[in-house]
């Protein structure tokens, strides 16, 4: 009972706590071909059209053209595609017809700035009824005499909660034609509004810590993840913002040098294979994983056991939209280029090599745990309902049930006693240290600090070993 508990609570582990990038090997590579680059949306739409394209705002065809003008039928398909998203469930006739008029949508006629900001309106009212959509403020542009009361409601609403900004101070413009970035941005706007208004907001592992002079934020990272855990809550957002500094276990954008020095130390460079390695039947069960990816035997033979752990958790969060490039600290690390400092706590060298230096029998663990104790589809599914609760967890802010499922109770002995001072204690006791740096800045310098979750949490976790020194709270 023991090692099947502390097997799953290594495979959150792997999940929640480390920010290696696993780089699939497939057997036929596509070769790049040289072609025109396409349409970019402009400057001002780009991180919101990205946005609405990674919550599934738009079909695919709308992120394309996007200075192409809007069609009352591609405005009907995005409205509907926003109320089902908002509600989760698939919006009827009746329904449709209160988003845009119906009519239109036999033509191709294009779509006006009201049109889109007044159906978008619509489609609020009928997904989010409870919401309050009186607005009592005063407009200053200049182009809004001719409205209705019923349309200057509508713009005012969509003006006060961030949704609709105009193409300047004095002017709406809500009579010129929409254009499909337009479209993208306004929709994008209006499903944040709606999530942050409804509270389904990401809460987050998250702390604030201070003594008289300096600030750092904690926020305990889940690095694989999937659209459903952002937006993150304001006071996450604005605690970044705020910060001059973001800090990471390991800048994971530097992709090509983290591929590079993986590929060194996760196989065998002599006659040593994994078959060697590893049980016979977990073996057999790895082989028969990774067959239908279209991994080649000479290369998938050489890996060690625990990268071999790495590619099947990998492949399986990714046949179902889990992904580390919507990690949470990618999410940071793509905002922080160019704009802040960045600092490493270990660096990918640091986190390989950890791994690298596992005992083989700990590696076969890892193996086990990855491929899982169930039959067929059941390894997948259960990895998945996994990785689907601690997302459900890290969005409640429920720390407490974190840190149940990624340091369970379990006994350390032998190669768990291994696993645990190593991918634990001692880092967590570095990582407390580099904490106590920040907060002994003499430049008084805020930092964000963004580590695995489990980091923060349990008897050894960053949180614990701070609270008798600072002032420590969490931020919900």
């Amino acid at each position: 009972m023991k090692k099947t508990a502390m097997l799953k609570t290594i495979a959150a582990a792997l999940i929640i706590v480390l920010s290696l990038q696993v780089f699939v090997f497939a057997e036929e590579q596509p070769q790049l071909l040289i072609s025109p680059p396409a349409e970019q949306p402009a400057a001002w739409a780009v991180e919101a059209v990205q946005w609405s394209s990674i919550y599934g705002l738009a079909s695919d065809e709308m992120f394309a053209k996007y200075s192409s003008k809007v069609t009352q039928e591609e405005l009907h398909k995005v409205c509907v595609n926003l109320y089902e998203k908002l509600t989760g469930k698939t919006a009827t006739p009746e329904e449709e017809k209160i988003f845009t008029d119906n009519s239109k949508l036999t033509t191709q006629k294009e779509a006006t700035r009201l049109e889109m900001v007044t159906s978008v309106y619509n489609v609020l009212k009928a997904a989010q009824p409870e919401f309050d959509f009186s607005a009592d403020v005063n407009l200053t542009f200049k182009d809004i005499g001719s409205l209705s009361e019923e349309t200057l409601n509508i713009v005012k609403y969509s003006v006060a909660k961030g949704i609709l900004h105009g193409r300047n101070k004095e002017i709406l413009d809500l009579e010129s034609q929409c254009t499909r970035q337009e479209l993208l941005v306004f929709v994008k706007n209006a499903y944040e509004f709606a999530i942050y208004e409804s509270g389904r907001y990401s809460k987050g592992a998250f702390w604030k810590v201070s003594d008289e002079n300096n600030t750092v934020y904690l926020l305990g990272s889940i690095h694989i993840a999937d659209a459903t855990l952002y937006p993150l809550s304001k006071e996450i957002l604005n605690a970044y913002e705020k910060s001059d500094v973001l800090v990471v276990e390991a800048d994971i954008s530097k992709q090509q040098e983290a591929a590079n020095y993986m590929a060194q130390r996760a196989m065998y460079a002599d006659e040593n294979t994994l078959e060697k390695n590893v049980p016979e039947e977990l073996y057999k069960k790895f082989v028969e994983f990774v067959t239908p990816y279209g991994i080649q035997e000479e290369v998938y033979s050489k890996l060690k056991p625990w990268y071999a752990a790495l590619l099947v958790q990998n492949l399986q969060l990714m046949d179902n939209s889990y992904s580390g490039s919507l990690g949470v600290d990618m999410y940071f690390l793509s905002k922080a280029m160019g704009q802040k400092d960045i600092l490493e706590i270990e660096g990918i060298k640091f986190q390989v090599d950890m791994f690298d230096s596992f005992s083989n029998e700990l590696q076969c663990q890892f193996l086990a745990s990855a491929l899982g104790t169930g039959e067929g589809n059941e390894n997948t599914e259960a990895s998945v309902e996994l990785v689907a609760y601690m997302l459900k967890c890290w969005k409640e802010g429920n720390t407490e049930e974190l840190a149940r499922i990624v340091k369970a109770d379990v006994e350390a002995e032998g190669e768990f006693k291994e696993f645990n001072e190593k991918m634990w204690s001692s880092r967590d006791n570095n990582m407390v240290q580099k904490v106590r740096e920040y907060l002994a800045d003499p430049e008084n310098k805020t930092y964000f600090v963004v580590v695995g979750a489990g980091h923060m949490v349990g008897s050894t976790g960053i949180v614990t070993q701070l609270e008798d020194e600072y002032k420590v709270e969490q931020i919900k």
